[in-house]
């Protein structure tokens, strides 16, 4: 296989093996610091009430609450770089960092779907993918042999 069409196929699956690294802990977490059960969310709906519910929401949590997101998320993208690097063509940078970026795209994403988030959750929340990324990079060097 070419080593292009592997660090694809890498990158491809370390986005893919992100969202349920993010999305199996979001919730566990989210009761083990005690958070309130989010609203449902209703595609059908007014968006200006469902933004007016996601704020009244927000304002009910502490700081305590934002733990379990964070964790969650930056799971997210130390997971799909760690993906990405063990299964990348060489022993480089730039195919898991390129995974960290999309998930932190979708983070930023994210930031825009749900208004009323606290900013410096937001700020923190946003400031951690990369550096996560790098972590499962690092990971992944010491988990991946030397060919």
């Amino acid at each position: 296989m070419s080593p292009t069409l592997r660090n694809v196929l890498a990158g491809v699956a370390g986005a893919f093996g992100s969202m349920p690294a993010n999305a199996l802990l979001l919730m566990p977490l989210g009761r083990l610091f005690g958070a309130p059960a989010a609203p449902a969310y209703d595609p059908t709906g007014d968006p200006e009430a469902m933004q007016a519910v996601w704020r009244a929401y927000f304002d009910t949590l502490e700081p305590i609450h934002m733990v379990g997101p964070l964790l969650a998320h930056w799971n997210g993208a130390f997971c799909g770089a760690l993906v990405a690097g063990l299964l990348a063509a060489n022993r480089g940078l730039r195919v898991p960092m390129i995974v960290a970026g999309f998930v932190l795209v979708g983070g930023i994403a994210n930031a825009f779907m749900l208004p009323g988030q606290p900013i410096g959750f937001l700020v923190l929340d946003i400031a951690g993918y990369l550096p996560m990324g790098w972590l499962g990079w690092k990971l992944a060097l010491r988990l991946r042999p030397v060919r």
